[in-house]
């Protein structure tokens, strides 16, 4: 019993005991949930700016939180923990926890802001390192209007690159051209890499030589600016050398947002976009309102002309009007009325008191711009990932016109060990557009010259009873714009996918970190297919026998794969040298298939598909292309002062001649940072000085196809189609291709050479870039004619030269920053020279595009390319030469009008942040250049514009007369009412008198 109560007592001593010892622990952990409380504060960077999107983590925990947008936080640790403040740019910081409020500045981090420059090949590097120009575009710039065109996003925000939009209307397609144009004829686009994947950004087809049918959107119309991060400019030959042939134009560097930049708190971060913007057209042009349609002075309802009598004398017509007894009155008469056959047809009442019309407000309508964008972004310790849909809806001031977008992307990256990362990105795009017809067939050329007496919108456009019977003032030719806008068609359809997958290795190879080997392999995909509908309905140029209706179905299936190997070795061979060596291969392959299908003349209206044509043909394309290159790239470093470079590739293109597939081009660069000199640290003024320069040699492939086949044409003359179609009674035909290709064909060459300078001052505050470049591009390829008597129409060979110099000019400046207030402006100044220096043997000038006059052409010693056509004849003095009736008359031959490139460009933008709110605007300015505007031309030929509107008065046109006396020949006035009329008529005969200054000044943003 002894031992019992022993053991008993013990057992109580250890319930007891594990009982305090439970207590004791609940205790402490009381104690410690009471030791965590909120921590909160605020975070600035050194001048005290709030800093939004900071993140802030309790040292050795997964406790993590964000700046809102005033750089407050607020946090939960105990006070003998630490937390650690980071922001991209900025020195992290580790602060004591032991108060509940903590506020600290960071510091720049000037070696972590330099590293965010993306280089050839997604390679990021110090931006002191780069011995050539680069220039960089953020989110914000990009963003902040709202623009769904990447093109017009970038406008007025970069030195050296001319950007030049078709047209305002939705999804038009755009130029940008990087320090000018290097071809005459070819590609002059520079090479789109986003995500480190190259894609397309040409237009599928051209447009010919842009005279009739519409617009042709590139793909560059597919990217979202919304999910775009940042975009750096590849300016330079030796900036872009490592891509090879592809990149002789330089390259757009595009990193989309991927969540690598949040901060890294284990928490998802959801974002949501709207914005919504409205379009009007910027510009009506000025009309005459007191004379009516007609010609002579003589009312008449059919005419496209409007030379009538004044509008308010249209009641005393004696055929049409009211106020006199005619047949159409039946003697009854309506005072103050006149009669309108068109609104007889279409059951109006056709008696109208005469008043002039707004058929140009009338047409254009307001448009608007609905982009939407969700987006779900993380950064963990070990993965980012950013996955985004988008939604782009824009209507056109153009009836009918409108682009829809849709926009689907996932880019993840994660490390799966200390030595290996791998990640993909992935986009899928679906773009459709409908378009409005140009030129010849353009809508707005029946809105522009439209009379001032017709009513071309109350009148309506087509007959109650038949709907392809239009109501128009024009008997044929033209289309009535509403009709047009109604019943044809154009548009395109697209849906691509492109993206890439990667995985990199960077093992361990030295303990010291003195060598540092990375290999990383990436394969992607672009592949897009594209179908176009061309449409001109049954009734098409006011025609019911259906022979001027037609359909055009076309498009292009494209699958491109590029594979892309490189290593990279890094050796710090001394404290203050250092090596980088970098190798690899790429291969791009691209399959191609074009198909197109023609139908003529509709059998009757409402079925416009090519099922209704009378006649029908197709044809279809395939191609395959490929190029396979290695490179190489050596980087030494002294003292991060010094930085000298040079890269070299081989390409093997196929579509280059047998024998002549594979070229090599070298670069090289140095970059000299004047302010690491002992002396010249840390200066207060002087904050950085950079020189730099750059020698390369790049080259564009051609597009060699060997002689074949073709079904013969003999469309054109007086045959508005094409009289005879084979097959023919079931036999084919066949003739040699009429453009012959030459079998020693060689790339293009372009040899660039490039000097700058960078430099900031006051702590930043300032910043100013100068880079001059010169590039000279020679075997240029392009269609040399041929005589008839050769069997072909064009041979294509090498032949030629252009020379390219350019000044470039970018400053920064930021006058005010302060806590609540911060001011900046960007200035982008650009003078681009292009020359032609030589073309091929015997050829002084080649065609670019154009009508019979005026056209675009590249001409032996003249700017490029410059406007050619029919000029005024002058005199020795260069007087222009009038005729024996006073009016001026036309030289006999075409002649340059005018060089289309502007003298310099001048960008600029500022922006004005207080607190919350911001207020910002980009201006361009372009000075000099020329233009032809066939629209002017017509509506003073018409008799439409303001500038008409003086017919009464007598006039003496300026010039000499063929003797080469002074003109003293008075037209115009009482004695002769028509002179206006008359020298309108000989101006559009000379495509020189449309031919304008095209210097502006725009409020972009």
């Amino acid at each position: 019993s002894c031992a019992t109560s022993t053991n008993s007592k013990h057992i109580k001593m250890k319930l007891k005991f594990n009982g305090f010892l439970v207590l004791f622990l609940v205790l402490v952990a009381q104690l410690t949930f009471a030791q965590e409380r909120a921590v909160s504060g605020t975070v600035s960077d050194n001048t005290g700016i709030p800093l939004p999107g900071v993140s802030v983590l309790v040292k050795g925990t997964k406790t993590a939180t964000q700046t809102d947008f005033d750089g407050k936080y607020s946090i939960k640790a105990a006070p003998n923990q630490v937390l650690v403040f980071s922001y991209i740019g900025m020195k992290a910081q580790e602060v004591s926890a032991s108060s509940t409020t903590v506020n600290t500045k960071l510091k720049d981090d000037s070696v972590e802001l330099e590293s965010v420059v993306v280089t050839a090949l997604g390679v990021k590097k110090s931006a002191r390192a780069l011995g050539y120009a680069t220039q960089e575009v953020k989110a914000a710039d990009i963003t902040r209007a709202n623009n769904n065109s990447l093109a017009g996003a970038l406008q007025g925000k970069l030195a050296g690159v001319s950007i030049t939009p078709s047209s305002g209307a939705p999804g038009a397609s755009s130029q940008i051209i990087i320090r000018g144009a290097r071809s005459f004829t070819g590609n002059n686009t520079p090479l789109y890499v986003i995500d480190g994947m190259p894609v397309a950004s040409q237009p599928d087809f051209g447009t010919g030589n842009g005279v009739t049918g519409s617009d042709i959107a590139n793909r560059a119309v597919d990217i979202d600016p919304n999910e775009i991060e940042s975009i750096n400019v590849l300016k330079g030959q030796a900036a872009s050398a490592l891509y090879g042939l592809r990149a002789t134009n330089g390259v757009i560097l595009i990193t989309t947002k991927s969540g690598k930049n949040l901060a890294q708190s284990g928490k998802p971060t959801i974002t949501f976009n709207t914005s919504t913007s409205f379009e009007t057209i910027s510009k009506k042009p000025s009309t005459q309102n007191e004379y009516a349609q007609g010609t002579n002075g003589k009312f008449d309802p059919n005419s496209s002309m409007n030379w009538g009598p004044k509008i308010s004398e249209l009641p005393n017509d004696a055929t049409y009007g009211g106020n006199v007894a005619n047949a159409l009155n039946g003697g009854t008469l309506r005072p103050g009325l006149y009669y309108v056959p068109q609104r007889a047809k279409a059951g109006l009442d056709p008696w109208v008191a005469p008043r002039a019309y707004d058929n140009i407000g009338d047409f254009f309508k307001t448009g608007f711009t609905i982009n939407n964008t969700l987006n779900v972004a993380q950064s963990t310790e070990k993965t980012n990932y950013s996955f985004g849909i988008g939604n782009s809806k824009q209507d056109g001031i153009i009836p009918e016109t409108g682009m829809s977008r849709y926009t689907a992307k996932a880019v993840v990256d994660t490390k799966l060990s200390n030595e290996w990362k791998t990640g993909f990105s992935f986009n899928y795009v679906q773009t459709k557009i409908n378009k409005s017809t140009a030129a010849n067939d353009g809508a707005i050329v029946g809105v522009f010259g439209a009379p001032r007496s017709y009513d071309l919108k109350g009148i309506g456009y087509a007959s109650p009873t038949d709907p392809y019977d239009q109501i128009y003032y024009r008997p044929s030719v033209f289309n009535n714009p509403y009709w047009a806008a109604k019943n044809n068609e154009f548009s395109e359809k697209t849906n691509r996918i492109y993206g890439n997958t990667y995985a990199q290795y960077s093992p361990v190879i030295s303990e010291d970190g003195s060598q540092k080997l990375t290999v990383k392999y990436q394969v992607g995909l672009d592949s897009w297919t594209t179908n176009y509908r061309d449409l001109f309905e049954f009734g098409n140029k006011l025609d019911l026998t259906g022979k001027s209706s037609r359909i055009n179905l076309y498009g292009t299936t494209n699958d491109v794969i590029n594979s892309l190997l490189t290593v990279n070795y890094n050796l710090n061979i001394t404290n203050d040298l250092n090596l980088n060596v970098l190798v690899g291969n790429e291969y791009n392959h691209q399959n191609t298939k074009n198909y197109d299908e023609v139908g003529t003349a509709f059998n009757f209206g409402g079925w416009p598909t090519i099922a209704n044509a009378r006649t029908v043909t197709a044809t279809e394309f395939r191609r395959q292309t490929r190029t396979v290159g290695f490179f190489s790239n050596m980087e030494l470093s002294y003292k991060n002062m010094l930085f000298l470079s040079g890269t070299i590739r081989k390409d093997i293109a196929s579509n280059m001649p047998r024998g002549n597939r594979d070229f090599v081009y070298p670069s090289a660069s140095l970059g000299f940072v004047v302010t690491e000199l002992e002396g010249l640290k840390g200066g207060s003024v002087v904050s950085y000085a950079k020189l730099r320069g750059s020698i390369a040699e790049v080259g564009q492939a051609g597009n060699f196809v060997g002689n074949f086949y073709t079904t013969p044409s003999y469309s054109g003359g007086f045959w508005s189609g094409d009289p005879i179609q084979y097959p023919l009674g079931g036999v084919s035909s066949f003739v040699p291709n009429n453009v012959q290709y030459d079998a020693n064909l060689k790339p293009q060459n372009t040899k660039s050479y490039e000097l700058g300078v960078d430099l900031k001052f006051f702590n930043n505050r300032v910043a100013l870039d100068y880079t001059f470049s010169k590039q000279n591009s020679t075997n240029q390829i392009f269609n040399v004619p041929l005589a008839g008597s050769t069997g072909a129409a064009a041979f294509v060979t090498n032949g030629g030269k252009m020379r390219n110099d350019v000044h470039e000019l970018s400053l920064f400046v930021n006058p005010v920053r302060t806590a609540d207030f911060n001011w900046t402006f960007n200035v982008n100044y650009s003078q681009i020279d292009s020359y032609v220096e030589a073309l091929a043997n015997g050829v002084d000038n080649i065609f670019l595009g154009g009508f019979t006059t005026p056209q675009l052409r590249a001409s032996v010693g003249d700017r490029f390319p410059v406007i050619y056509g029919t000029g005024y004849a002058r005199d020795a003095n260069n007087n222009i030469i009038v005729n024996a009736q006073g009016l001026p008359m036309a030289d006999g031959k075409l002649k340059v009008l005018g060089e289309v490139a502007p003298k310099f460009t001048l960008g600029g933008s500022t922006q004005f942040t207080y607190k919350r709110v911001s207020l910002g605007a980009v201006v361009d300015w372009k000075n000099g250049g020329k233009m032809y505007s066939g629209s002017n031309n017509l509506m003073n030929f018409y008799g439409v514009d303001a500038r008409t509107s003086d017919r009464a008065s007598q006039f003496v046109y300026p010039g000499v007369k063929q003797d080469g006396t002074p003109n003293d020949i008075v037209r115009g006035g009482a004695a002769d009412p028509n002179g206006a009329q008359q020298l309108q008529a000989a101006l559009n005969g000379i495509a020189e008198s449309a031919v304008f200054d095209a210097s502006f000044v725009k409020l972009r943003e």
